[in-house]
């Protein structure tokens, strides 16, 4: 072998060992990501639910579990299994994912309607306050993620170019990452609630604490998300 291909195959190792690094690397902090969601997600929905079940079961403790587990877990879970790194689904094909992210986000629909709807009952005024503002808008852009859903799932049917396929989708990604980031908006305004701050015994550092982890775990949800979603949409246009 001569002294140039030498170096060429020396050269060619080279790279494709720093390709390998790249890649392992990339996965660790994708992995470790979907590990601290799903940390997140469970001690906010726990402090949530212990502070719902903490007295009597009524109307409008019912919609603090309901919402909070529509909007903060199966919400989140139904998106977070679409990517190809999360924990309890990788090794699931794409076909069940997509069965599972559907079936996710249904319930999520159903459970945070239920919930808008024995918080009305409860009270006599609606949707005054910033907290209930947001859930409002946070619902009714879960409804519209279920209805371009539904587009999305006929897609082949509704739209033969492309382009439409594309745009399509891109709305129905775009409005269940919004409900999710609106959703957290009317958490984080429902923890700044006196019944919760007396519940809690703490001051406004524990309460600005909760806000800033339920705001990370959304955020790296839709950081998560985006990623996977332009790499799909990347390796279909090649």
């Amino acid at each position: 072998m001569s002294t140039e291909n030498t170096d060429n195959h020396i050269n060619e190792e080279k790279v494709t060992s720093a390709k390998v690094e790249e890649n392992l690397c990339f996965i660790s902090v994708r992995l470790t990501i979907n590990l601290l969601i799903h940390v997140l997600i469970f001690l906010i929905v726990f402090i949530c639910l212990w502070f719902a079940c903490s007295t009597e079961i009524n109307l409008f403790n019912l919609h603090i579990i309901l919402c909070v587990l529509g909007y903060q877990f199966f919400m989140c879970h139904g998106t977070l299994v679409m990517s190809q790194y999360n924990a309890w689904t990788m090794f699931v094909t794409r076909r069940y994912k997509k069965h599972l992210h559907w079936v996710l986000q249904v319930l999520a629909f159903a459970l945070v309607t239920t919930g808008t709807v024995f918080v009305i009952l409860q009270k006599d005024t609606h949707f005054t306050s910033i907290h209930g503002i947001l859930g409002l808008a946070a619902l009714v852009l879960a409804f519209v993620s279920l209805l371009n859903g539904i587009l999305v799932m006929f897609s082949h049917k509704v739209s033969s170019s492309a382009i439409g396929m594309f745009w399509i989708k891109f709305f129905h990604y775009l409005s269940g990452i919004a409900s999710i980031l609106v959703g957290t908006g009317s958490l984080c305004a429902a923890f700044n609630y006196n019944s919760f701050k007396t519940w809690t015994g703490e001051g406004d550092g524990f309460i600005l604490t909760l806000m800033v982890l339920t705001c990370l775990f959304s955020v790296l949800i839709t950081l998560d998300f985006w990623i996977a979603t332009g790499i799909k949409f990347r390796t279909r246009s090649k």
